[in-house]
Parts: C-alpha cells; structure tokens; sequence
C-alpha cells in the first residue's frame, strides 16, 4: 500500500498550500495515510508486541543520518530497525550470561531514554 502513496508522501512534506495546487486531495491523502500507518502499527504490535517500540525509533534515526526521501527513508528505517533488533537480543544473551534479558525489554529501556533525547534535541 505505501509504494501506492508515494506521491503523497514526498508532496505532503511541502505544505498543504503546495499539495492542493500540484491537485493533492488533501483531505482524503491524509486519511488515508493515517489509516495505513494505524493498520501498520496494529499488525507491528500484533507480531511482535513490545519490539515494535523499535518502529518509533528507527525513523528518527534515519532523519538523524540524513535520509529524507520517503522511499530511501523507508529502507533505511527497516535497515537500521533490524539492526537494533539484532544489537538488543545480541546484549540480551550475553549482558547477563548464562541467563537471558529479553529483547523487547532491553530495546525498551534504552531506546526510550534515547528516543525522548532524541526528540528534545529536534533542530
């Protein structure tokens, strides 16, 4: 669904003024947008629970290296969320060795602290 909007979302970003006048719909772009990005939540949250908290992060993260298109921001959100992923359940394994910390709780607790600096520090 999101490759069907992408012209929204790199119009979007300009303003409501330019989206009406290059015939952006603005109303109906932006619902739909909202209820991908609901839809897209819920079935993150469904499949993997506490480990979508990762999906708030990894987007600012993008933003922070520089990515700003919204397709090549979409690869890097999933690259640099994947490597979260495996750095959390990597430490989660070996932080209290012989036993284990989950990575949902390990991603959690230090991407939150990161992900609140993250937005206070926002230029």
């Amino acid at each position: 669904m999101v490759p069907l909007q992408m012209r929204w979302l790199e119009i979007l970003p300009l303003g409501g003024t330019v989206a009406k006048v290059v015939g952006v719909p603005l109303a109906r772009a932006r619902l739909a947008l909202l209820a991908t990005s609901a839809a897209m939540a819920a079935v993150a949250t469904l499949a993997a629970g506490p480990l979508s908290f990762v999906s708030l992060l990894a987007p600012h993260l993008a933003c922070r290296i520089g990515v700003t298109r919204a397709l090549p921001q979409l690869a890097a959100t999933a690259l640099i969320g994947a490597a979260i992923m495996v750095f959390a359940d990597w430490l989660g394994r070996n932080l209290y060795f012989p036993f284990q910390i989950p990575a949902g709780l390990l991603t959690s607790l230090i991407g939150s602290p990161a992900l609140v600096w993250m937005l206070a520090r926002r230029p």
